[in-house]
């Protein structure tokens, strides 16, 4: 089982473009992924640290100072062709969900189930957001 999770994690999409400090949140993420099996935990910190390169990534792209709230670069990000709408709503959905995570009223476990569409979608957004903002140079 530990291997397919190395593949599910490895399947998802990473840009060159992106700055390598938030590559590395992803790399993270999927690191907390791979382990979950051993801290069931580590899912939830997984998702809450790829929303993290989610936000870390809207941040760079916008050129936007750290007073700037995550609602608030969806928002821009949307206005400004980097979200589609229907990226948005996902992403304000993250931002709902590490809101949540950031705030517990109990220490949250999910499983690969919930984890992995999660992890992946946020690795899409990122990648996205990353390619555009290349393509925009």
């Amino acid at each position: 089982m530990p291997d397919h999770l190395f593949a599910v994690a490895a399947s998802w999409p990473v840009s060159e473009h992106t700055p390598p400090e938030i590559r590395e949140q992803l790399r993270v993420s999927r690191d907390l992924f791979t382990h979950c099996l051993l801290v069931w935990e580590f899912s939830v910190v997984g998702v809450a640290w790829s929303l993290m390169a989610v936000e870390s990534t809207l941040r760079w792209v916008l050129g936007a100072g750290d007073s700037v709230s995550f609602k608030t670069l969806i928002t821009r990000a949307h206005q400004d062709g980097l979200l589609t709408d229907e990226l948005a709503e996902v992403v304000h959905v993250g931002r709902e969900l590490r809101n949540g995570f950031s705030h517990p009223k109990n220490q949250p476990a999910w499983t690969l189930g919930m984890a992995a569409p999660a992890l992946q979608r946020s690795h899409e957004v990122v990648f996205h957001v990353s390619e555009i903002a290349a393509s925009r140079r």
